[in-house]
């Protein structure tokens, strides 16, 4: 856990995190883990077990009223007065309105509470949010996009800085993931939590793309918000074939317009 013992190491830590992975069993020791050294990095007890602000929930179905539960014992302080930690295993199971309860949530985490969800693929979860977490994957494939990221970020920075004339010299890249639509909302979503990361969570860099992330760190999250709304409607209308050509120029556009109101 190289990434996450640095920030336990530089007081870094994030107030939410999805791990992801294959290995469901693996994802859960290793949350386990995570928690254990949270803990131990304020001097407390490692023992979860009998830890009352240790909570984990792990159900075949996790539906409101679990969340709305989470979301009372979220607001109690936590006994130790320094850090509570709830883990939700297989987030996968989270109803969609558990799961929009849990974003509101996120929205207005308490600086002692960290979440940790483990699920095996961190594209179940709702954009909005995976912007709000940190990703960490403990897949042993490749998991790198299959999209040209800097090529996109590049893309996205020109036409939010006004230069729309970017889209239309992009425009075949853009419209050649028409049978791969998954890839580029992702990246697309992916550029916005990078933003976030940036902007809001101290992040070192993301590799050869960081210029491009830091020339959008104007858009505020009420703009991310927007545009993350827009990417949803778009992304759920196309199993719906709705015409791919006319849904990225709305895309791109809602980006350009953003980066006028910035």
């Amino acid at each position: 856990m190289s990434l996450l013992d640095s920030q336990l190491k530089n007081n870094s830590l994030s107030n939410a995190y999805i791990i992801e992975g294959e290995d469901l069993a693996h994802n859960l020791e290793y949350a386990k883990d995570f928690a254990k050294k949270v803990f131990g990095s304020y001097g407390l007890s490692t023992k979860l077990e009998t830890n009352p602000d240790m909570e984990i929930i792990d159900k075949d179905i996790i539906d409101i009223g679990t969340i709305r539960n989470l979301i009372k014992d979220m607001v109690i302080r936590p006994v130790n007065n320094k850090i509570k930690v709830y883990l939700i295993h297989n987030a996968q199971n989270l109803r969609i309105e558990a799961a929009n309860a849990m974003l509101k949530s996120l929205e207005e985490l308490k600086a002692y509470t960290l979440i940790v969800f483990t699920i095996d693929n961190a594209g179940k979860m709702l954009p909005t949010i995976r912007s709000r977490c940190q990703i960490i994957s403990l897949n042993t494939t490749n998991n790198d996009l299959d999209i040209d990221m800097e090529r996109l970020s590049e893309i996205f920075s020109k036409i939010f800085q006004g230069d729309l004339a970017v889209y239309y010299k992009e425009r075949e890249f853009l419209l050649s993931f028409k049978e791969d639509k998954a890839s580029l909302m992702e990246g697309l979503i992916k550029i916005l939590s990078d933003t976030i990361n940036n902007k809001y969570m101290a992040s070192a860099g993301f590799a050869s793309y960081d210029y491009n992330i830091e020339s959008i760190s104007s858009l505020d999250l009420a703009g991310i918000e927007r545009l993350l709304a827009k990417f949803e409607k778009i992304y759920s209308s196309f199993r719906n074939n709705i015409n791919f050509e006319l849904s990225v120029e709305n895309i791109f556009f809602n980006i350009y317009r953003e980066g006028r109101q910035s």
